[in-house]
């Protein structure tokens, strides 16, 4: 059978106007199994978002949203009603099949697989065909051996789903404790028995009587921001054309060298962009606030990056665990509701400062001690994607009939 044989894809409402709040679902809402639900008024989300009603299927339908695994089914909505992204298929399925049933078939690789190959579009906006999902085709068992194969994989990926639980307390607490290990170094030092004074900042609060609070635009004396072209090409340029540019997606390890992006040797002649020189300490102040990582060769940024050059008298190694605290505690909130910083207030940021000798021990011991963190924490994931990988696969099994239930 086809799936349009048994559901509807993107019901319309045909119900009464309700003069009440209802569910809402943004992308960001939707995980795999699971949704973290909103509320909106009924007159602001009909017409204007994708409706659906306790029971129905929801399938992200852009990448990377879908490969994550963001489907659930929805239920125990205010008034049984929701509204959601617009990137959000619904499956309302008939009487024929069960909507966990079928939400067990989108966890299988044979529908995973078939759904990335229908999508279109231009890069991070590519989308799952809407023929796919009226076209799929499957066998549906009866709805006695849906609801035995429903039960079977309820309880056995219930034990692997309470496993991930445990772990990523596990994880959630180390990097708890990865966060105090740093606040506390970069804020009172390595001497606990230091004598202490008032920061004069709410959120710094005491720190060692020798240190100073001083502005960012105080301490350095040159950092800058980035450029974006108003188009970029991965491939057509010659090697000696192409140079690094980096995006704050690609600031994941501590050094960045690489990227998927590059300027042709004509924006650089044209914009004359400034150079990170290597060794930079590059952050974000926008999207991932605060976000570090050192410039492992000479390259460009983008926009929202803001590159500090080496110097001699200052241990950017130190600003590296330190920065990112400054720059959440003075994050702001756009008319979008994403957090950000301005010029002026990234100009005035106050940083707590140690002497030159006391920053490198700060540093040193912060990356002996998060460097262990980040070992268990990176254990803790690899277990974890290790269970996700047995669900799939224990999912694929009983639905192609390989594992009898």
């Amino acid at each position: 059978m086809r799936l349009k044989d048994f559901s509807v894809l993107n019901p319309q409402y045909k119900g009464e106007s309700l003069d009440c709040e209802v569910s809402f679902v943004p992308m960001e809402s939707l995980r795999n199994g699971a949704i973290d639900y909103q509320d909106i008024p009924f007159a602001e989300g009909k017409g204007k978002y994708t409706y659906f009603q306790d029971g129905d299927l929801l399938v992200a339908k852009v990448t990377p949203c879908f490969e994550n695994g963001n489907i659930a089914i929805a239920n125990n909505m205010k008034q049984g009603v929701g509204f959601g992204s617009s990137e959000i298929f619904v499956l309302r399925m008939n009487d024929k099949v069960l909507n966990t049933y079928m939400f067990y078939i989108t966890q299988t690789a044979k529908f995973q697989e078939g759904a990335c190959a229908t999508m279109c579009g231009v890069g991070g906006l590519k989308r799952i065909s809407p023929l796919f999902m009226r076209t799929y085709e499957l066998d549906i068992p009866s709805l006695s051996k849906q609801q035995r194969i429903v039960d079977y994989l309820d309880a056995k990926l219930g034990k692997i789903d309470a496993r991930i639980a445990v772990l990523v307390k596990q994880q959630n607490a180390y990097a708890r404790l990865k966060k105090s290990v740093i606040h506390q170094a970069v804020t009172r030092g390595l001497d606990p028995n230091v004598s202490l004074k008032d920061s004069g900042v709410e959120w710094i609060g005491m720190i060692p009587e020798h240190w100073e609070t001083k502005r960012m635009k105080d301490i350095f004396s040159t950092y800058s921001t980035g450029l974006t072209p108003e188009s970029k090409d991965e491939t057509n340029f010659s090697e000696d054309e192409r140079y690094t540019w980096v995006t704050i997606g690609d600031m994941d390890s501590k050094i960045v060298s690489i990227s998927n992006m590059c300027l042709s040797g004509k924006f650089i002649k044209e914009k004359t962009p400034i150079i990170s020189p290597k060794g930079s300490l590059l952050f974000s102040f926008k999207l991932s606030i605060g976000k570090t990582a050192f410039a492992g060769k000479d390259l460009y940024t983008n926009e929202a990056i803001v590159t500090i050059p080496p110097r001699k008298e200052i241990d950017l190694n130190y600003f590296y665990y330190l920065i990112p605290e400054v720059c959440i505690e003075n994050a702001t909130e756009n008319i979008y509701g994403a957090k950000m910083l301005n010029q002026k207030i990234i100009a005035n940021m106050l940083f707590a400062i140690p002497s030159f000798s006391e920053q490198q021990d700060i540093a040193a011991y912060l990356d002996e001690k998060c460097t262990k963190i980040d070992a268990a924490t990176e254990n803790i994931g690899k277990q974890i994607d290790a269970l996700k990988r047995l669900k799939r696969a224990l999912i694929n099994e009983v639905i192609t009939g390989q594992r009898a239930v």
